[in-house]
């Protein structure tokens, strides 16, 4: 929301006004709007708390005064906000009533619109108490809903600037979506003569740092946000090594949710959900891991006992990575975990010193020299067979944390046993990897398990 700084002695005296009954004078805008306090001030407009005389109403306005203008940009965003808005009714959009251009020397414009009684999300993140877990779900349905119906425009409408200042919190009823400063019409390519960026670093997705923007970049913003309420910490303090926000796998949240958060902030815009319906199938999903059959591939040894950690890898070793929600595109985010996945003698995980990697190189072409061309066959065709067995699954398979039981080893290539738990059953799977894995991993060590929802036998698990 806007931050109650009160009204000062010289924003009233600027302007004059009539006397108020203490003998105050009190500033009165267009002859209509008498003002009561400030609500928010920014580098170039203000937000004043009103009351129309003639409506008797309180109504919030937004005054842009050109005097303060850093760059000529903020006033083409102000009459671009104020024509939008105007367009739009929606309960979790505030309604505009009026738009106009100061008189005389009053070269300031000036937004009316309805006024929000309501706590932002930012203060109450910082006031609290925090949001409980149903309350956070039931907001980023609230959201979605606000964007289902500005994206469901024609052509779209992008707020491009969605952060918990920007929410508003009312009692017993959805959240509003307010401060439209940014917003634009469409998908936004980079201007010809010169971008523009607009929006808050941490909450915009990267293509908007390039001053592009789609559906998919209010959603990641949304992602961001909500990440910001359930841990309390802003999203550009995340890890960001693996060029994305490195969602927490122990996140306090519905595992629907999570799902959508991981999902809404991949980096590449055609890695997320297209639309606010996309995120509300997967928010109101909640498979039931019941509906998973029991089947005879139970582990004969049940590994409840077995100590189970997430074990962090110092160095390029292998690191454990959230999958998300399918669908999984090999060549787009995760393309480095699938290399992975069918390439296991020769990861992109540094395994070896460039010295030691070099001696590797050496002996491999010396190998392939001394049997005719055979090594890189035999190599090549153990490729095609990980690619015909696993591509499906790394697209379309179901992500869940299993653990390491037992590691199987051999010269070139090393046999990592693993469980998991679907629906109480314990399933085990098998994956091989360079023998060098062998000093990262042991007995315990958490892995990122992919399988087949209609047979979890079936199933991989894959680093980073």
């Amino acid at each position: 929301m806007f931050t109650d700084d009160g009204v000062t002695g010289e924003a009233i005296e600027e302007s004059g006004g009539a006397p108020d009954r203490d003998g105050s004078r009190v500033r009165v805008i267009a002859d209509r709007y008498e003002v009561v306090r400030v609500l928010g001030t920014g580098s170039s407009a203000r937000t004043l708390l009103c009351h129309d005389v003639r409506e008797d109403r309180v109504v919030a306005v937004k005054e842009l005064r050109h005097g303060h203008l850093a760059d000529w940009k903020f006033l083409e965003l102000f009459e671009r906000e104020a024509k939008l808005l105007a367009m739009l009714d929606h309960p979790g959009i505030p309604t505009v009533f009026d738009f106009f251009r100061g008189q005389d020397r009053d070269t300031s414009l000036y937004l009316v619109q309805e006024y929000v009684d309501g706590t932002s999300l930012k203060q109450r993140m910082e006031d609290g108490p925090f949001l409980g877990e149903q309350e956070v779900y039931e907001l980023a349905l609230g959201l979605l809903d606000v964007l289902e119906y500005l994206h469901g425009r024609a052509p779209p409408i992008l707020h491009r600037d969605i952060k918990p200042s920007n929410v508003l919190l009312r009692a017993g009823q959805a959240p509003a979506l307010v401060d439209f400063g940014a917003v634009c019409v469409g998908w936004r390519p980079p201007d010809a003569t010169g971008t523009t960026v607009v929006g808050t670093i941490g909450y915009m997705p990267p293509e908007q740092l390039l001053g592009q923007a789609g559906c998919a970049s209010d959603l990641y913003a949304l992602g961001a946000t909500l990440l910001h309420v359930l841990t309390g910490v802003a999203p550009h303090e995340f890890p960001f090594h693996s060029g994305r926000i490195e969602v927490p796998s122990d996140l306090p949240a519905r595992r629907s949710l999570r799902q959508a958060i991981e999902a809404v902030l991949r980096p590449a815009p055609r890695d997320r959900p297209q639309t606010a319906a996309e995120v509300r199938r997967i928010l109101l999903e909640e498979r039931s891991r019941a509906e998973v059959p029991a089947r005879e591939h139970r582990s004969g040894t049940h590994s409840r006992g077995v100590r189970r950690t997430r074990r962090v890898v110092s160095g390029d070793g292998p690191q454990f990575v959230d999958m998300g929600m399918p669908p999984r595109d090999p060549e787009g985010e995760f393309a480095d975990v699938y290399h992975n996945l069918v390439h296991p003698v020769f990861p992109t995980t540094r395994l070896h010193t460039p010295a030691i990697r070099t001696l590797i190189s050496i002996g491999y072409g010396l190998w392939s020299v001394v049997s005719f061309g055979i090594v890189p066959l035999v190599y090549l065709s153990k490729v095609r067979d990980r690619k015909r067995r696993y591509t499906d699954l790394f697209c379309r398979g179901e992500f869940i944390e299993g653990w390491i039981v037992s590691v199987r080893g051999g010269d070139i290539l090393a046999r990592f046993l693993f469980d998991f738990e679907v629906a109480g059953v314990t399933y085990r799977g098998s994956t091989e990897y360079a023998s060098a894995m062998r000093r990262y991993w042991s007995e315990g060590d958490a892995v990122a398990v992919l399988y087949d929802a209609e047979n979890p036998s079936r199933c991989c698990f894959v680093h980073r």
